[in-house]
């Protein structure tokens, strides 16, 4: 009960910046629009595939702002600057509860606000503007679906948390963020599908965490991978939630160690 309260608190207060948060979710939503007109002129003469039509790539893109919304974390820059650079973590040291946790339930409301607001933009296309989606109706699949979601926004959550304590060693961390933002966007199937770049970045995304925070989840969703093939992403996830983990346990244990606040 006491942690289903700090919750609510975190919730509650995410509600009353509920309007900066729906301005944060248009602007990737303008990307997904402009996404969406250029495939609508480019399917007009050649067809890539046989599922690549107007209505997966529709599907596609409005699950992309979803998954942008819903599974990706965006703690980096509160734990670097607001925490790190100017010493604010010290008010969670005093606390009898784990940092990690609590910066987890303090991105969460907004994950799940900004994914409510896409799914209600979904709906609103779906049943007023007669937008044809593809998504899959197997019971067993949703529910693995969600499953692989919340793995991906622990991978999501771990990456950038563990870019917000690089800030323990590097005082200039814009451009390392920035170019993990880029090599993210590439590697994830934010601009285009995986599936339709060239096999060598094909292989190279299947290497990286990136593909299993939001190109799976979407496929996956979309009716696109056989039970074995959702098992096996399921069971990558994990690997990497325990990589990233671990990796995130050695930059604390040994960050904290150089960390030093000094009071007025």
């Amino acid at each position: 009960m006491f942690l289903v309260k700090i919750i609510a608190l975190h919730f509650q207060q995410i509600f009353h910046h509920r309007l900066r948060s729906f301005i944060w979710f248009l602007i990737p939503l303008m990307n997904t629009l402009t996404l969406i007109l250029f495939w609508s002129g480019a399917l007009k003469n050649t067809s890539l595939s046989a599922n690549w039509n107007m209505t997966s790539v529709t599907t596609y893109y409005f699950l992309l702002t979803i998954a942008g919304a819903m599974l990706t974390s965006h703690i980096e820059d509160d734990v670097a600057q607001i925490d790190i650079q100017q010493g604010e973590l010290v008010r969670y040291l005093i606390r009898p509860f784990p940092y990690f946790w609590i910066k987890f339930i303090e991105e969460l409301p907004y994950r799940v606000l900004q994914g409510s607001y896409g799914i209600l933009l979904l709906v609103f296309f779906v049943t007023f503007l007669k937008l044809s989606i593809m998504i899959t109706a197997q019971p067993t699949v949703i529910l693995l679906t969600i499953l692989m979601a919340i793995f991906a926004f622990s991978i999501s959550f771990l990456i950038k948390m563990n870019m917000g304590l690089s800030a323990f060693w590097f005082t200039e961390r814009h451009g390392f963020f920035e170019t993990v933002t880029i090599v993210s966007i590439i590697f994830s199937g934010g601009i285009v599908p995986i599936h339709l770049l060239p096999p060598l970045v094909q292989k190279i995304s299947y290497t990286l965490p990136f593909a299993y925070i939001a190109y799976y989840p979407i496929i996956s969703l979309q009716g696109q991978l056989a039970i074995t093939q959702i098992y096996y992403i399921l069971s990558i996830q994990l690997l990497w939630i325990g990589i990233l983990f671990g990796l995130n346990r050695l930059l604390w244990f040994r960050g904290i160690n150089k960390f030093t606040a000094l009071g007025q």
